[in-house]
């Protein structure tokens, strides 16, 4: 690594291709990351989508379509409000992949009788045949995620997870609520 003298008599490090070298990979410093849940969240999903998406194949959707679809199929009627709640997704998010699905042909989506600003979706018997198609291939998907967990540890483990979750929403709505109150 070569030194360059800079204003002040301060000296800048300048790597020189010669002589620099990236650290090893096993024995980098994570600092305050090795603890960081979010992270191995993160990273669990990614490595747990890809082995739902291997599986699948070519009945592989988008993520969190197979839950919207799978919403749609089991509770005929279902509305876009109910569908977010159940599926812990945003309005936006709703709307486009119900939008797809229709377009695609597997649901429609029906006016309310009693709110015309209501939108029911029913599934199509191509949607209900390719809920059914990914649904069994995703029992592999289980299968294998409770393999890694262990047996034993499964439902300990998806009980931490929802109590995660539902822990932090709380005190963020909590926070949410304190931060509009007028003081």
């Amino acid at each position: 690594m070569g030194v360059k003298p800079t204003q002040g008599g301060q000296e800048d490090a300048v790597l020189s291709y010669e002589a620099a070298q990236a650290p090893d990979s096993a024995t980098l410093d994570h600092g305050v990351l090795h603890e960081f849940i979010g992270m191995y969240l993160r990273r669990a999903f990614e490595v747990a989508y890809e082995d739902f998406r291997n599986r699948l194949g070519d009945d592989a959707l988008l993520p969190g379509y197979f839950t919207i679809l799978t919403l749609v199929v089991r509770n005929p009627r279902i509305s876009q409000t109910q569908i977010g709640i159940a599926s812990a997704r945003d309005k936006s998010s709703i709307t486009k992949a119900l939008r797809w699905m229709e377009d695609e042909g597997l649901i429609q989506r029906l006016r309310s009788a009693q709110d015309r600003r209501i939108h029911l979706s029913v599934a199509t018997q191509k949607g209900i045949e390719q809920q059914a198609r990914m649904e069994a291939k995703a029992l592999g998907h289980l299968d294998a995620l409770r393999d890694a967990i262990g047996t034993e540890r499964y439902a300990s483990f998806v009980g931490t997870m929802k109590d995660l979750i539902g822990t932090l929403e709380a005190a963020n709505s909590t926070d949410a609520l304190c931060q509009t109150k007028p003081r």
